[in-house]
């Protein structure tokens, strides 16, 4: 079957499809702008991130997935959660109807992995709620419907402070110059790949 990917290992592929290209391309080091549906590809999203993030430290988060709305957003948080229980390791949902200051507490203690909506993310980190420093991996996901949820400003003041880390960036639907332009502003330079 194309397109599902079979592991021995993390690090032996056995078949050659989307999956195996983006996790080939991600793990060498390119920024990546992939054009495929967020839901179906959530076991492509999370294996990325465990590629990236394999155990648990101490300390700062290492990964920021941010999602263009509260309910996709706890979906793929609930999604995880088993995968990183298994690995001992720590994901928080920031998102608009949590409450913020238990939110802020959470990122506190630290995490290894916060998934949220670009707002209250950004609220968050500009209130000193957590530290980026350790930052490797940022993702995007579905950037048209965040985008067009008027969210853009958020993604920008967040993409301005990071650091150097792996950057990925999921679009849903057809090529949107602003799309165009973001990535070549904070990803570049960067690869494409379909579904």
């Amino acid at each position: 079957m194309k397109g599902i990917l079979t592991i021995k290992n993390s690090n032996e592929l056995m078949e050659e499809g989307f999956e195996y290209q983006t996790r080939k391309l991600f793990k060498s080091g390119n920024a990546l702008l992939v054009k495929g549906d967020v839901k179906t590809n959530f076991n492509l999203i999370r294996q990325l991130i465990i590629d990236e993030i394999p155990e648990p430290k101490e300390g700062s988060p290492r990964g920021i997935v941010l999602l263009s709305n509260d309910k996709l957003a706890t979906e793929f948080h609930e999604f995880i959660q088993d995968s990183f229980k298994k690995l001992d390791l720590t994901a928080d949902l920031v998102i608009e109807r949590g409450h913020r200051v238990q939110q802020r507490n959470d990122l506190y203690f630290g995490t290894e992995l916060i998934i949220g909506t670009p707002k209250r993310l950004c609220e968050l980190y500009f209130q000193n709620g957590f530290n980026i420093g350790e930052l490797k991996l940022f993702m995007i996901l579905d950037i048209n419907e965040v985008f067009s949820k008027g969210l853009k400003g958020f993604v920008n003041r967040l993409s301005e402070s990071l650091p150097k880390c792996k950057k990925l960036v999921f679009e849903s639907s057809g090529k949107e110059e602003r799309v165009n332009i973001y990535c070549k502003e904070f990803l570049s330079p960067f690869k494409r790949i379909s579904e």
